[in-house]
């Protein structure tokens, strides 16, 4: 894959607001924490036309002055609660009866707190004592932390309050804001509420909200819209995207069944439009990085929801096999085969859809840089290989001479195979090589590679032969969204080490070419081999020109040319191929399957 360019400049995607609503859409009911709002009074005023939601576009809050307990806000005479200080103010006519009325955030005067919500309705005789509109919960203010809360109002008769929490130092899964929509026309109270996950490094969240009576019954709806921007190493940041979030009031909560799949879905068409062409295909992977973490950041299948909206399933998704196709797509314009067919077996894993059509297309293009070619010869070897598969990486059980010749570790030593006669003896005087991948001087160790869990990235475990010195690397390739992990050290990532030199530590994981520091302090996307020194068992050819790995389409050689290779006795078994090493003209090819190895011959390319 070529270095990255410039991102998109900004791929942020307005979606149209519930305005735009049609009362037959589909609706899945749900009560945000387990409540049922109560109902309006029967004397509800007369649906009128939903209004601009640029009425209150500048209706931010205003910081109150240090220490206020008496504030003289909007010619509002508003008193704090005992012992709290004002900390912000909006005011407006938020119940809907003409007359001003003020919603405040407060803080603890002697003691630094979360802060809580308090209205202040107005009367004809002035403005009444406050009432408490929300407090936020599950949240802990650690005594080393401050709180930053945030107000705004966002439709007639409500007001979105956030608070979050800001520590020097942290652990990345704490849970560090709450946010509530506060219900300010009959009573004051919290409508809906929900916790937010920001682990570090991980993208920005940000979260807006409408609310207005869209379909025009009485009551007020909302509409929540989860923006995510940025984010930290071991990944370039993304562009903006936007997911959105809509249910109606029915006197009970209604979800609309058809987003945030719609967001998505509108994402995935963007990234094809985009994956189309050479001078912005390589955005496109940021974007659809980025569009998958919405989906994790929202939904209850992700392994690691950020926001928790009322228990969200979104269910069997079309989007993100779009997307896994667009990342496809992207990748072969850049012509780029291994990571194409790395992001090709994302299509399809569930809640992903998957279309035969759509996949059969796909392996079309990658097809197209990276042309298949049949075997001419095709020999079961005899020797029975002592390969090390499983959770630690290791080197293959495989390797091929400069002459041609196969050699085979097996436990009793090392034999030889030549391919076209398929003759075998034993290789006198050629030692075992070993299958632990360890540094150029021996002193580390890569044990094992692993999704964590976190929904965020893979890592890599490196450990010094010697003492208890262990070492987890973030690696630059995301986690494959699936099901959720069993046990406590997450689920394994199946890596093919390439080779470990003064560069770094080379590998395949997951599909994804990456490159390890040589002090082992980060890792980065590997574009191409480095050229290191060859190691027995690895994945190279004896001159190191040639890299083989198979894939679910076939035996991927990548050379002066690259080619799927592939075998009418292989065909729906490439992806339980292992140890494959290939000769240095590219023309033969071994590899393990189910505890015996194979090799082949096919045209020189």
């Amino acid at each position: 894959m070529r270095t990255r360019g410039a991102a998109l400049a900004v791929l942020a995607l307005s979606l149209a607001s519930c305005r735009a609503c049609r009362n037959g859409h589909p609706f899945v009911p749900y009560s945000i924490d387990g409540e049922t709002p109560p109902s309006a009074p029967e004397a509800a005023p007369e649906a009128t036309p939903t209004p601009d939601a640029a009425s209150y576009a500048d209706a931010s809050a205003v910081v109150a002055p240090p220490g206020t307990t008496r504030w003289a806000f909007e010619g509002l005479a508003l008193v704090a609660p005992e012992d709290k200080v004002f900390a912000l103010g909006l005011a407006g006519d938020l119940d809907g009866d003409g007359k001003l009325d003020a919603v405040t955030v407060v803080k603890s005067a002697s003691a630094p707190d979360l802060g809580e919500a308090w209205f202040y309705r107005g009367t004809e005789g002035g403005v009444a004592p406050g009432v408490q509109a929300s407090v936020p919960r599950d949240l802990v203010l650690e005594p080393t932390c401050s709180s930053e809360p945030r107000l705004s109002r966002i439709g007639p008769h409500s007001a979105l309050f956030e608070v979050k929490v800001l520590c020097g130092e942290r652990g990345s899964r704490d849970v560090r804001r709450w946010f509530g929509i506060l219900d300010l026309q009959w009573a004051a109270k919290t409508a809906y509420s929900s916790v937010v996950r920001d682990p570090d490094d991980a993208p920005k969240l940000t979260i807006d909200a409408e609310r207005w009576d869209f379909d025009q019954d009485g009551l007020d709806d909302l509409l929540l819209r989860v923006s995510l921007e940025g984010g930290g190493p071991p990944f370039e940041p993304g562009p903006r995207v936007m997911g959105v979030v809509r249910w109606l009031d029915r006197r009970g909560l209604s979800r609309e069944a058809d987003e945030p799949e719609g967001s998505l879905h509108a994402l995935a068409t963007t990234a094809m439009v985009h994956a189309n062409k050479p001078k912005e295909a390589a955005s496109v992977p940021l974007l659809v990085r980025q569009a998958r973490a919405l989906f994790l950041s929202l939904c209850g299948e992700g392994k690691a929801r950020r926001i928790y909206l009322g228990g969200i399933e979104c269910g069997t998704t079309r989007a993100l096999e779009e997307l896994a196709l667009a990342e496809t797509r992207a990748y072969v314009t850049l012509g780029d085969p291994l990571r194409a067919a790395g992001a090709l077996d994302r299509a399809g894993v569930p809640p992903s859809t998957k279309t035969p059509a759509r996949i059969a297309e796909a392996k079309g293009w990658i097809e197209k840089i990276a042309p298949p070619a049949q075997a001419t010869v095709l020999r079961a070897v005899l020797a029975v290989p002592r390969s090390e598969r499983g959770r630690p990486p290791s080197w293959g059980a495989l390797a091929f001479e400069p002459s041609g010749k196969l050699l085979v570790r097996t436990p009793a030593g090392v034999a030889r195979v030549d391919p076209p006669t398929g003759e075998e003896s034993d290789a006198g005087g050629v030692p075992a090589w070993p299958s632990d991948v360890a540094s150029p001087d021996a002193t580390r160790r890569l044990i094992d590679t692993y999704d964590p869990c976190d929904g965020f990235a893979l890592r890599a475990t490196i450990v010094a032969t010697a003492g208890n010195d262990a070492r987890d690397i973030l690696l630059p390739i995301e986690p494959v969204v699936g099901a959720r992990c069993q046990g406590t050290r997450g689920v394994p990532a199946h890596a093919a080490p390439i080779a470990w030199g003064p560069l770094g530590l080379e590998a395949v994981v997951g599909g994804f070419p990456v490159l390890v520091s040589p002090d082992l302090s980060h890792a980065v996307p590997l574009e191409q081999p480095l050229g290191q020194p060859v190691t027995a068992g690895a994945p190279r050819s004896p001159d190191g020109r040639t890299l083989v790995m198979p894939v679910t389409e076939g035996i991927l050689v990548m050379g002066a040319k690259a080619r799927l290779l592939r075998a009418k006795e292989l065909d729906g078994a490439y992806g339980e191929l292992y140890d494959c090493a290939v000769s240095d003209d590219a023309a033969r090819v071994a590899c393990a399957r189910g505890g015996r190895a194979f090799v082949g011959i096919w045209p020189a390319p």
